[in-house]
């Protein structure tokens, strides 16, 4: 039986999947099947002002009306799989609630219908109305139930005497009184019935699902949001109060005149759903669970003890804690009262500390002892059975054990030239011939360090830097309280050329006293510091097919000038050789060896020779931390 709904005449009639079928209770207990649907699901049932029956079908998305006859005729044709839910106004409109497009409609009484809403969840599941004709949704989306399609043979029908009015307290469970051995707190095994027989694997909510609420003027607002779990069920009492069921975390919260600003927990339940809320008469509402099934009366009047548990809070690390606050009214003759338990390990178990006893006033000091994890347990009590103390929130003030700061990588780099000089030549800038010219970045004696550096209590941190070359043990002061930059450049002019390291020492300081201080320091990789220019030596020229005969313009055509050297340099690798023939362009040289892979390289270049005037050939060679140094020949034949 997935619904119920009864008439004017106290009639009542259950809707039942997978087969389709509406059976029909008199109030003296006798049963028949009033009417079979060709569609297997009947996912709600209700009458109209008018008495006529509505039923909600899958898997067509079919909505029935039927007559006093039983006599099912199509009311209304979606186009997607499942109508889940109906209510209807004052004006006998009907509002259906559909998947898996999360669609609203509403369906005049001539069968007219529009979409009042699309939601973004892929499931609209339930819906209520209130006495103002404002309308509220709420949201299943997920991985739903695999629905039984084996169908059993026909089971004989034996219907309960008359229901008698039930005198129990808010909150008893009535189903343990008709069933005693149904135990609510058997919570170890809870779906083991319902992965078995017919439904299949356990419905996984998706991130979040939404309550919402629907103004007559098609005005929507979300009011109600929870996370991990589904809405199943929604009900608005006599004050226009919301009343939310959700699975498989099973809660029950109440919205005071659908306000998203005044919004409670009423009852966390050990089941995992709240499938339906029944209201009553005398304000009465009966609330049905699922895993395990039990049934709660819940009365207007409120219990003498109520008790609430917090999720457990993870503050990282072991904390010490300070003073426990909260905020709520306490009318006369009621009370709230909270106490307190930590431990180390992510839930509750045998090695948690026990409740501290009860803080009777907000402010009190802690009395758990340190911990990473923390839990507080609020109890609410009242001698006025009308009147109900209310908890809007808590807090506790907690210090987490101090942890040193992180320190990640240490980069040390020349800094990056963007200015670059034609060294020697006549700049005609805009000229074609530029395009090919070589221009050679200013060194400067400087190295930039970075480095990275987190403090997981967030507190702020200052830095020292220190440095020492790789044959010292020593290391020597670079730099002091240095701030959040996090950088630093380093003019390296007068140090000697060589291999250093640099250290970066972090500290908590600014946001510790000096007894509670850490520091944590790293060391760099080893980085060369070069501030010497290379040396061009070694230079020689020959002329090949010299002398050639000179021609009446006085001309040397298909003379060739050869100039052979060494580019040298004492710490680092030679990365670039360049030359220039009477300040003009710079070209290119390579190495003999055609590679630059060494701190010596040997070079030949040959310049066609076409005249005979002097000449001057400049050589500029660049070395790995960007000094240049230059040789020159000046040939004159």
């Amino acid at each position: 039986v997935k619904t119920i709904a009864t008439d004017n005449y106290g009639n009542i009639y259950a809707g039942t999947l997978p087969h389709g079928r509406i059976y029909k209770i008199t109030s003296d207990g006798k049963g028949e099947i009033f009417c079979e649907l060709p569609d297997p699901y009947i996912w709600d049932l209700v009458f109209d002002g008018n008495g006529n029956l509505y039923a909600a079908t899958g898997n067509n998305g079919i909505i029935y009306k039927i007559s006093e006859e039983g006599i099912p005729s199509v009311f209304f044709d979606s186009p997607y799989s499942n109508i889940l839910d109906l209510v209807i106004d004052e004006d006998n409109n009907i509002y259906a609630a559909c998947e898996p497009e999360g669609l609203i409609y509403k369906i005049t009484t001539n069968g007219n219908a529009s979409v009042l809403y699309d939601a973004e969840e892929d499931e609209d599941h339930c819906l209520a109305i209130d006495k103002n004709g404002i309308l509220y949704a709420g949201t299943s989306s997920g991985i739903p139930p695999v629905l039984p399609v084996i169908s059993p043979p026909t089971p004989q029908i034996q219907f309960p005497p008359p229901i008698e009015e039930l005198p129990y307290e808010a909150t008893d469970i009535l189903l343990n009184d008709i069933f005693p051995n149904t135990n609510m707190y058997n919570s170890k095994h809870p779906l083991e019935d319902y992965i078995k027989d017919g439904i299949g694997k356990r419905p996984v909510p998706a991130e979040r699902n939404s309550v919402y609420r629907i103004d007559k003027d098609g005005r929507v607002k979300e009011i109600l949001v929870v996370d991990k779990a589904f809405i199943l069920c929604l009900t608005v009492n006599s004050n226009n109060d919301v009343l939310v069921g959700t699975g498989n975390k099973a809660k029950l919260f109440k919205i005071v005149n659908g306000n998203v600003e005044d919004t409670s927990l009423l009852y966390d339940f050990y089941e995992s759903q709240v499938l339906d809320i029944l209201p009553y008469k005398n304000g009465y509402k009966y609330i049905t669970t699922g895993n395990n099934a039990n049934i709660y009366q819940l009365s207007s009047d409120y219990s003498s003890k109520g008790t609430y548990e917090s999720g457990v809070h993870d503050t990282s690390y072991i904390s010490s804690w300070g003073c426990i606050s909260w905020e709520g009214s306490t009318p006369s003759q009621t009370e709230i009262s909270l106490s307190t338990r930590s431990g180390n390990s992510k839930k509750p178990d045998i090695t948690w500390s026990d409740w501290s006893e009860e803080y009777k006033r907000s402010g009190e000091k802690t009395k758990s002892p340190p911990a990473r994890f923390i839990q507080y347990r609020a109890t609410l009590t009242t001698n006025n059975s009308i009147t109900a103390p209310i908890l809007d929130n808590a807090s506790i003030a907690y210090l987490p054990q101090n942890q040193p700061p992180l320190i990640g990588s240490i980069k040390i780099s020349s800094p990056g030239n963007s200015s670059k000089e034609k060294t020697g030549a006549n700049n005609n800038s805009g000229s074609k011939k530029d395009e090919n010219n070589f221009g050679l970045s200013i060194h400067e004696p400087k190295k930039l360090i970075n480095w990275e550096s987190t403090d997981p209590n967030n507190d702020r941190l200052r830095f020292d830097l220190e440095y020492k070359g790789v044959e010292e043990n020593k290391w020597k002061e670079l730099q002091r309280n240095i701030k959040e930059e996090k950088i630093y450049h380093w003019n390296t002019n007068r140090i000697p050329d060589g291999y250093y390291q640099v250290k970066v020492i972090a500290s908590d300081a600014p946001d510790n006293p000096m007894e509670l201080a850490l520091e944590e320091e790293k060391s760099s990789n080893t980085f060369l510091v070069d501030n010497t220019r290379p040396i061009i030596s070694d230079l020689e020229t020959i002329m090949e097919n010299d002398p050639p005969e000179q021609d009446r313009a006085g001309s040397r055509a298909g003379n060739t000038l050869i100039i052979s050297g060494i580019a040298r340099d004492e710490m680092c690798n030679i990365t670039e050789i360049q030359y220039s023939i009477d300040s003009g362009d710079w070209n290119p040289v390579f190495p003999v060896d055609l590679i630059f892979d060494s701190k010596e390289e040997s070079f030949l270049l040959k310049i066609p020779y076409t005249s005979l005037e002097e000449h001057t050939v400049v050589i500029n060679s660049v070395d790995a931390e960007g000094n240049v140094g230059s040789g020159r020949i000046v040939f004159n034949p």
